[in-house]
C-alpha cells in the first residue's frame, strides 16, 4: 500500500540527519523502520494496560501471585 506522508520541515531535516548518521539509503526505509518500532511500542503499552486491568481484578478476587504461579505449575505437570 503506498502512502504519501508530508512532514514538518524540522521533522524533514531530523530525518535526514539520522537516516545519515545511521546509514539508512532511503526515507522509505527510515520511515518503515521507525514506523514499525512505533507499532511495537504501542502493541506493547496495550498489552500492558491489559495485564494491569488483569492484575487489579485478580487483586480484587484475593488472589495472589503465588497462586497463579502454583497453578501454572500444577497444570504444567
Amino acid at each position: 500500500m503506498e502512502r504519501k506522508i508530508k512532514f514538518s520541515e524540522k521533522t524533514e531535516k531530523d530525518i535526514k540527519m539520522v537516516m545519515d548518521e545511521f546509514g539508512f539509503d532511503s526515507e522509505n526505509e527510515f520511515v518503515e523502520e521507525a514506523v514499525s518500532e512505533k507499532i511495537l511500542e504501542l502493541k506493547k503499552q496495550i498489552f500492558f494496560n491489559i495485564t494491569d486491568q488483569i492484575a487489579i481484578g485478580l487483586r480484587s478476587k484475593g488472589v495472589s501471585a503465588k497462586q497463579i504461579l502454583d497453578e501454572f505449575e500444577r497444570v504444567r505437570e
